[in-house]
């Protein structure tokens, strides 16, 4: 079992949070920036903490994912079709930080996809910003 660093559409009461609702969940949040891509779904580019466009992108990590479900997430997230790599990451629970798997667009910012300063994927949809 491992833990998951999820930012947009598998957020809890996102389109497909489902898919993980049986697990606990804690906000959290990693360095790096948001972006809205052309498509309508969202990519994380980690960023190391020197980095100065870096900032933060907020979601929630989820505990105890089975190895077996992240196989069905790779597909899910288009792993295989080069849109997302899973990798893993430090992920700040409040002031801890705690490794973690994320999946990071791959080059969302030559692939079109638009910054999203606040990091918060929940915020640009309410504002219908995606």
């Amino acid at each position: 079992m491992t833990d998951l660093f999820v930012y947009g559409t598998l957020l809890r009461g996102a389109p497909q949070g489902a898919l993980l609702a049986h697990l606990p969940r804690t906000d959290a949040r990693v360095a790096g920036r948001l972006f809205r891509m052309p498509a309508g779904y969202p990519a994380l580019v980690l960023l190391p903490d020197d980095h100065p466009e870096r900032g933060f992108v907020h979601g929630e990590l989820v505990s105890g994912v089975d190895p077996r479900l992240l196989v069905l997430l790779d597909r899910y997230e288009g792993v295989d079709e080069g849109l997302y790599v899973r990798r893993e990451a430090d992920v700040l629970v409040g002031l801890l930080r705690r490794p973690a798997l994320v999946y990071e667009g791959v080059q969302p910012a030559r692939n079109g996809g638009v910054p999203i300063p606040s990091g918060r994927w929940t915020q640009a949809v309410r504002r219908g910003r995606v």
